[in-house]
């Protein structure tokens, strides 16, 4: 009688501990799933990137990465160099796992693979003023670029950089404190299409802008002219100035 009674129950203890789920345990979808096991696109970029560049890859704080523009000039051993390093003194932060943060190789090399099948490039087409290269060594000149920005960018910004109507000042120490002399560069070149800056052609939405009507493309050099007056600019230390340590006059007292 013992043995009958044994039996069953030592069958059902077996067949539970051989069962993948057993009750109170989470099924293989509840489970949570490791880091370094995310490959999907969606995932990584939403996790990593959106707050920065956008849910849709546009209307960030940072460059859009859903422009076409930018990802016919940006190679993949570019995208892949930012994305793992990041860019020294600025917002953009290290994402690879060898730097500490949390992102594999092959998790950055799906990122790269999934931004450029998501908003994808294009060839610039021929007798179309070639694109300047989206990274340069030609240095800059600042007195140039303050007479260029006048004639290509004040229509937006103000002819002294400090904003105009439509756009704001490109010229604050904070704001030059926050972006590298390279995001300043691909900006200029390509635009920012989300938000109604045209590209180095004067375009938006493949037309001509108003404020870039009978104006050349912008090439290399005046580029660099550019983003050297706009980095002529930057303070040693930005933001509010600090409070001053002397007593206001006719105060009688002093600042400790």
């Amino acid at each position: 009688m013992r043995h009958l009674i044994t039996i069953p129950l030592l069958m059902l203890i077996v067949s539970f501990a051989g069962c993948d789920w057993m009750p109170g345990k989470p099924t293989k979808a509840q489970e949570s799933q490791l880091p370094s096991d995310v490959l999907a696109f969606s995932k990584l970029y939403s996790n990593n990137c959106s707050g920065c560049h956008g849910a849709n890859g546009q209307f960030g704080g940072a460059r859009p990465l859903n422009d076409s523009l930018y990802l016919s000039l940006a190679d993949d051993a570019y995208l892949n160099d930012i994305s793992s390093n990041g860019v020294p003194h600025t917002l953009m932060p290290a994402f690879a796992i060898t730097n500490g943060s949390v992102l594999t190789p092959q998790q950055i090399q799906d990122l790269v693979k999934g931004i450029r099948r998501s908003w994808g490039g294009f060839e610039i087409a021929t007798g179309t003023p070639a694109a300047p290269p989206l990274q340069s060594n030609t240095a800059g000149d600042a007195t140039r670029g303050q007479t260029l920005f006048q004639d290509y960018c004040g229509a937006c910004h103000g002819a002294d950089g400090n904003g105009g109507t439509t756009a704001g000042s490109v010229i604050n120490d904070s704001f030059l404190a926050l972006v590298s002399d390279q995001s300043l560069r691909s900006t200029i070149i390509c635009g920012r299409l989300d938000l109604g800056m045209p590209s180095y052609q004067g375009t938006l939405d493949g037309k001509i802008a108003p404020e870039r009507n009978g104006l050349k493309p912008l090439n290399d050099h005046m580029v660099s002219d550019l983003v050297a007056w706009l980095t002529s600019h930057r303070q040693t230390f930005p933001g509010s100035p600090f409070p001053s340590l002397e007593a206001p006059r006719g105060s009688g007292t002093q600042v400790p």
